[in-house]
């Protein structure tokens, strides 16, 4: 419905305010955004824009050149929050945990190790060969 009605034709800089969506949706917009993260990935898909929140005002379709910003804000939250993820996993004792609460945690941080090893190899990886290609003179 937000997508139909409000981002269909928007174009980069348009801005959709908290007061449209309350009165799209009749109601208070704020008690569930589920519906704008819905439109925003329709927007994605479709049109190949994308929304940033605007405090206290509304979203914001944002330039093309804005994505790679957008996309590394979310980067760094998703490092932070596997960094998180880790440290529960360190600081859990397992000796108040039942034998079947202490299988699920082995085979969770088993999981949560896997992933947390990858992004911090790939990280790595992409540090390495963006140097190299400054050093070059190459291009990012």
């Amino acid at each position: 419905m937000i997508f139909d009605e409000l981002l269909s034709d928007a174009d980069f800089g348009t801005i959709v305010t908290y007061e449209q969506l309350d009165e799209l949706l009749k109601r208070r917009f704020d008690t569930n955004r589920a519906p704008i993260y819905r439109a925003r990935g329709e927007l994605g898909d479709r049109r190949k824009r994308w929304l940033e929140a605007v405090p206290r005002v509304g979203y914001r379709v944002i330039e093309a050149n804005e994505h790679v910003r957008v996309a590394t804000q979310h980067k760094r939250k998703a490092r932070r929050q596997m960094t998180t993820m880790v440290k529960v996993s360190q600081v859990t004792d397992i000796s108040r945990l039942t034998p079947s609460e202490l299988a699920e945690f082995d085979t969770q941080s088993k999981v949560n190790w896997l992933l947390y090893s990858a992004l911090v190899h790939h990280e790595r990886r992409i540090s390495r060969i963006e140097e190299l290609l400054r050093d070059k003179g190459g291009e990012l």
